[in-house]
């Protein structure tokens, strides 16, 4: 589980990408907890949690805040799943022997599983309804006079709820189009959409290349001109385009700053090979 890729980096230099968001808040606390409260499924194919928590040294990392994200839309080079952050690169915190995350069906021990790691054992996931609210509580070292101690917080925190996106155009006007989905009943999530396709490089090679776009969560993003033409451009094949919906909910101190991010998934939207349309119709034809 991560958090969500082309948002982290730190201060000074990126650590997962690029980052799209428009003066996200770069925290000065000595300690940094950030929970991540991602959508699973259950054994009987119900909504559940698999909640992690990092807990970490960590001035100067600028964290995700979905509250000030803005609409933008790029072009990059395929980049897999290599955004995840690296928390090994920072001195783990004691927050307590587990994490408290309660949902409106359970409430959960989540145990430390090493310093600063905090995981459900094996297959476990939490009884869960998207978009309903969760509080997580963090106990604190019990020594906060360590050097390596969290201090005790709690948060109520937001979570994403479930969409649906609308069919994607793959042939839409060279100027611009519109990626729309069912929006947010409330202020404060954001949205993320990832296309991978093929364009044409020196010679007619493939190039495996990302559509993403980040958006306000209002229903509709525009995609602009130069990603369109891209878009266009792809070569044939078959696009998936991911998605996610995400909501940000941080409680600071003076020494620490505990976050909560959670994701919801939205299923994969498969544009068949065989398909494509008139330039800006919005029409399928064969």
């Amino acid at each position: 589980m991560k958090v969500p890729r082309l948002i982290v980096v730190v201060a000074g230099g990126a650590l997962a990408a690029c980052n799209l968001s428009t003066n996200p808040p770069t925290t000065q606390a000595p300690s940094v907890g950030i929970v991540l409260l991602t959508d699973a499924v259950d054994a009987h194919g119900g909504s559940a949690l698999g909640p992690v928590g990092h807990f970490f040294g960590g001035s100067g990392v600028i964290v995700p805040d979905s509250h000030a994200t803005t609409d933008s839309c790029v072009v990059i080079p395929y980049l897999a799943d290599t955004g995840a952050f690296p928390y090994d690169h920072f001195v783990g915190l004691d927050a307590g022997p587990s994490l408290t995350v309660q949902t409106t069906q359970a409430t959960t021990q989540v145990p430390q599983a090493t310093t600063g790691l905090y995981v459900l054992p094996g297959d476990s996931v939490i009884p869960f309804t998207p978009g309903t609210p969760v509080t997580v509580t963090v106990p604190g070292a019990a020594d906060q006079s360590e050097v390596n101690a969290f201090p005790p917080l709690a948060v109520s925190a937001a979570t994403a709820a479930t969409y649906t996106i609308s069919p994607i155009d793959t042939a839409p006007a060279a100027d611009s189009f519109h990626i729309t989905w069912t929006a947010a009943s409330g202020a404060g999530s954001a949205m993320v959409f990832i296309a991978n396709f093929d364009t044409a490089g020196l010679g007619g090679t493939p190039v495996p290349v990302e559509m993403y776009c980040s958006a306000t969560d209002t229903g509709d993003v525009l995609v602009p001109t130069r990603v369109a033409q891209t878009w266009l451009k792809a070569l044939p094949g078959s696009r998936g385009i991911r998605s996610y919906r995400w909501e940000t909910t941080i409680q600071s101190t003076a020494a620490a700053q505990l976050v909560v991010i959670a994701q919801h998934n939205g299923d994969v939207l498969h544009i068949p090979a065989a398909s494509r349309s008139e330039p800006g119709s919005g029409e399928d034809v064969p």
